[in-house]
């Protein structure tokens, strides 16, 4: 690079949207990225034109740029920066393109002065995109044959809810949220959006308003009521593209009485230009205080004995990470488990099944973080 390139590069690669990624991205595994969200996504030279963004061909960052860019720790990576075709990308296309890449290749994305690991982050959940909403009927004998069913309708959780083979079904009355259904560990909420990802606008490219089915874990939900009213759309922030979840707030009482889900309210809103969520580091750190403890009580001379009990702490500290990752391979099950049924019921349904950010899911692993870093 020229003297002029490195003084001007670190600015726009901090501006962002950037992908960093830890090694050089193939540019045909980077096209097949590019084309999960955007089916039309193409070469232009050694760039990629995918829904009114250009991925630029990957530049190699040194340690001098990378500490520019306030990534420390690391020698080298590889910068993809995205750039608008037109004056704004659609729905902040660019932004959500540059994390879904990042995501799936084991890297970070890199908006505004901030890189993040997106391990951790919204583009965890699945959704399914839709032509037209389904009828109630078809969805429960559908759902019947994937998720596990219940025995009984949990009145506290669901008040106004109908079971039928093995299936809660909530009627939700205003708002863009018009049915939930839920099963012992599972929860989709129905809704009607009118903005359509490049996904699926390559599917429908007639429609002007999309159903969407969100998948996700029961157990994270409030209380849902049939006369209750989802967030007003209006009072929701432009949209990135990525529609980050809102975290679970506790239920709210509305003029009637009933409790409001916080979960239907961010879904029904199409959630703002957010900066990318931190990564949820989820360990705990080792645990060091019995050491600690015996090295302070236990003279010199005794040595021995500290030892034994620094392995004792150690084999501790082993069992805490050990439990952690069973926590994670947990909530990768449960997360796979959701993809999976997304797939399904795509496939039954005529429709699309994605992650967060629109990409589209082959396979139900296809949700998990660095599914393409392994074939660097």
């Amino acid at each position: 690079m020229g003297w002029l390139t490195n003084l001007m590069l670190p600015g726009r690669l901090r501006t962002g949207p950037t992908a960093l990624l830890p090694e050089r991205p193939d540019p045909k595994t980077l096209l097949a990225i590019a084309q999960l969200a955007d089916p039309d996504a193409r070469f232009d030279g050694d760039d990629i034109v995918v829904g009114g963004s250009r991925i630029l061909a990957a530049a190699e960052l040194d340690g001098e740029i990378l500490g520019k860019l306030g990534v420390t720790g690391e020698e080298r990576l590889w910068a993809c920066r995205l750039s608008a075709e037109g004056p704004l990308p659609m729905d902040y296309f660019d932004k959500s393109l540059s994390e879904g890449v990042a995501y799936r290749l084991g890297g970070w994305s890199l908006c505004r002065g901030e890189p993040t690991d997106l391990a951790g982050s919204d583009l965890r959940a699945v959704r399914v995109y839709l032509p037209a909403a389904p009828s109630p009927e078809e969805v429960v004998a559908l759902l019947g044959e994937v998720i596990r069913p219940v025995d009984s309708v949990d009145a506290d959780r669901w008040p106004d809810g109908e079971l039928s083979e093995g299936v809660v079904h909530v009627t939700v009355d205003g708002g863009a949220v018009t049915d939930v259904y839920a099963g012992a560990d599972m929860m989709l909420t129905i809704e009607e959006s009118n903005r359509i990802p490049p996904a699926a606008k390559a599917h429908w490219p007639y429609l002007t308003e999309i159903v969407i089915v969100r998948l996700s874990a029961v157990d994270a939900q409030a209380p849902v009521s049939s006369g209750d009213e989802t967030a007003d759309a209006g009072e929701a922030e432009p949209d990135t593209g990525t529609e980050s979840v809102a975290e679970a707030e506790a239920p709210t009482e509305s003029g009637s009485g009933s409790e409001v889900t916080a979960t239907a309210q961010a879904d029904a809103a199409e959630t703002g230009d957010a900066e990318p969520q931190d990564a949820e580091t989820g360990g705990d750190a080792d645990d060091t205080a019995a050491a600690d403890d015996v090295a302070d009580g236990i003279a010199a001379a005794e040595a021995d004995s500290s030892a034994g009990a620094d392995d004792e702490d150690d084999a501790d500290s082993a069992d805490d990470r050990a439990g952690d990752s069973a926590e994670d391979d947990v909530d990768d099950t449960a997360l796979v488990e959701r993809a999976a049924v997304a797939l399904v019921l795509a496939n039954r349904l005529q429709g699309i099944a994605t992650d967060q950010g629109g990409f589209q899911l082959v396979e139900a692993e296809d949700v998990l973080p660095g599914r393409y870093a392994v074939h660097q």
